[in-house]
């Protein structure tokens, strides 16, 4: 299990940062689109708040230790910070697609993952978690026009 432990763990420090780089958008979107964008930033977040703590609590369920320090989230994770604080609809956008299609190669990793381990709580959670992102992936093209 330490393999899967390991790959949770990445999804854990994954979403941490993303749910930190989606109240930037939700604070400092600017232009035509901000309501739109604000509020789907903001169900984003809420979403990604359980997402957070579904995957700790299954860490901890398969008999390993999640990672619980900012520092460790900031080393492990992939998804990067945003620094900047002024975004358009289509630099949230495009960010929003970018993370979104890496944390779903993730989630399906993770998915596989639990299947070979015969681990299939695991592998419902991640599959949950992938059919969430293919939908909302759809949302945000078809938002791009």
């Amino acid at each position: 299990m330490v393999e899967l432990t390991k790959q949770l763990n990445q999804n854990l420090s994954d979403v941490q940062v993303l749910y930190v780089k989606l109240h930037n958008y939700h604070w400092n979107i600017k232009g035509q689109l901000f309501f739109g964008i604000h509020k789907q930033t903001e169900e984003y977040y809420e979403y990604f708040a359980t997402v957070y703590d579904d995957i700790a609590e299954r860490i901890l369920q398969i008999g390993g230790k999640p990672l619980v320090t900012v520092k460790s989230y900031l080393e492990t994770a992939k998804i990067s910070e945003e620094g900047k604080t002024e975004f358009s609809a289509s630099e949230v956008l495009n960010s929003l697609l970018d993370d979104f299609n890496y944390l779903l190669k993730e989630f399906i990793k993770t998915s596989q993952l639990a299947s070979g381990k015969n681990d299939i709580g695991t592998q419902m959670m991640a599959d949950e978690k992938t059919a969430w992102l293919e939908k909302a992936i759809w949302m945000l093209n078809s938002s791009k026009g």
